[in-house]
């Protein structure tokens, strides 16, 4: 146990120290085994190698690397459009188009930034162009970007997956109706903002002629969370070979049928598509031998038995938790707070009766919301970069998208059926 707070202790020193978060996982666990405890240092690179030698991990640069080259191939113009014909014409409707788009993008790409740069680049231009003011509309599409995470396939999902040994395909389709609910919420915020300020419609008649010819120019980009998800519902193909499968669907739409990628291009999407990789892996694989030893002292089930005494109801101890989660979200990188405190917490929620899918949804909605708050919230800076204005601008506009997705957040806590209901039907509960 004392080995455990050293550790933690060594940690959170090097945090405020703004050591980056993978050196500081690597460096505290690396301290405490040399220096206060008899195991070997080698366990170190061991369990880092280990943790790394894992197939299902291949479905994250595969991901990232197919939202990458949709994002690139003109997937994100074509959505735009198609979504311009169903909610255009709403109040708001520029607002509803970002919301929706990113919805039907977060199918794609699997990484709420990446959605995020896909729409933005387009959309935050249009709607300050058509008068919104660019402050809300860089929230509104910050905001609308963290959908990424939460509809399928998703990559903090497969890391979650991953670290609580549970069903990929089972998380993955416990998404769905979080994620849709989250996107009404977005959609029903803009609609009351938009009608106080003004920000009226866009001149698209909805008719059937109209959607459907939206509809025959974005079939093959909505053609593609059809096939990744058809495909791994129905066996074909594993989550992880789905991810390989949506790189080549994605090159040869956007090379050979959209014409839109070149070759100079590939170079550019590659070196993104492996930086970002890259820094969840290496995150991933130093918070290996930091859980070891936390796992190896038996803390986190120490940690669930103090608290059990302290939660009698899954009800407290979940309030508890998102809001010790919205905190984390706002002092930590969202992926390190679900690479660390994933282990832990676990336990707790074995003892407490909670279903971890269930639990891995409400995790992942709070890394949503860790997106949103400053100084970690890595949708902010990229809407605020292509509006080109400072991360203190988007606060207050900010704020009534982060109280939405609050009450999907806790919405989604408490009625278990929303995060439960697909994987149940589809069979996929243990």
């Amino acid at each position: 146990m004392e080995n455990s707070l050293i550790l933690l202790a060594v940690f959170l020193v090097a945090m405020l120290l703004s050591v980056p978060i993978a050196l500081a996982l690597g460096f505290s666990a690396m301290l405490v085994i040399t220096f206060a405890s008899s195991v070997p240092p080698v366990i170190v690179i061991q369990n880092i190698y280990t943790s790394t030698d894992n197939f299902t991990l291949m479905g994250i640069p595969f991901f990232m690397l197919a939202g990458n080259l949709m994002k690139t191939g003109g997937v994100s113009r074509r959505l735009v459009n198609f979504a311009k014909t169903i909610v255009g014409s709403f109040p708001g409707g520029l607002g509803h188009v970002a919301v929706l788009t990113c919805t039907i993008f977060a199918a794609i790409s699997g990484s709420g930034p990446a959605t995020v740069a896909a729409v933005g680049l387009i959309m935050i231009p249009n709607m300050i162009e058509a008068g919104y003011d660019a402050r809300y509309a860089s929230a509104l599409t910050a905001a609308s970007g963290g959908i990424g995470v939460i509809i399928p396939p998703s990559i903090p999902m497969v890391v979650y997956a991953v670290l609580a040994n549970v069903s990929i395909a089972g998380i993955f389709s416990a998404g769905f109706i979080p994620g849709f609910l989250m996107a009404f919420l977005l959609m029903g915020a803009n609609y009351f903002v938009s009608r106080k300020r003004g920000y009226r419609g866009e001149a698209v008649p909805l008719t059937l002629p109209t959607v459907w010819r939206a509809f025959r120019e974005a079939f093959l980009s909505l053609m593609m969370p059809v096939i990744i998800l058809g495909g791994i519902y129905s066996g074909v193909f594993t989550p992880t070979e789905a991810a390989g499968v949506a790189v080549i669907y994605g090159f040869l739409v956007g090379a050979l049928v959209y014409r839109e990628i070149h070759w100079k291009d590939l170079s550019e999407i590659l070196l993104d598509s492996a930086v970002m990789s890259a820094i969840c892996i290496v995150i991933l694989g130093m918070a290996a031998p930091f859980g070891w030893i936390l796992t190896f002292e038996n803390f986190p089930m120490k940690v669930a038995q103090m608290m059990s005494g302290f939660f009698q109801s899954q009800f407290s101890f979940l309030l508890v938790i998102n809001v010790f989660f919205l905190f984390w979200g706002c002092v930590m990188s969202s992926m390190a707070a679900l690479i660390i405190l994933t282990p832990i917490l676990l336990p707790i929620v074995a003892t407490l009766g909670i279903d971890p899918i269930h639990f891995g949804i409400i995790m992942i909605m709070n890394l949503e919301l860790g997106m949103l708050t400053p100084p970690f919230g890595v949708n902010l800076f990229i809407a605020c970069s292509i509006s080109k204005i400072g991360i203190e601008d988007i606060a207050k506009p900010m704020v009534v998208f982060i109280a939405a997705a609050l009450i999907g957040l806790f919405t989604v806590t408490y009625i278990p059926w929303l995060a439960l209901g697909v994987p149940r039907l589809l069979g996929l509960l243990t």
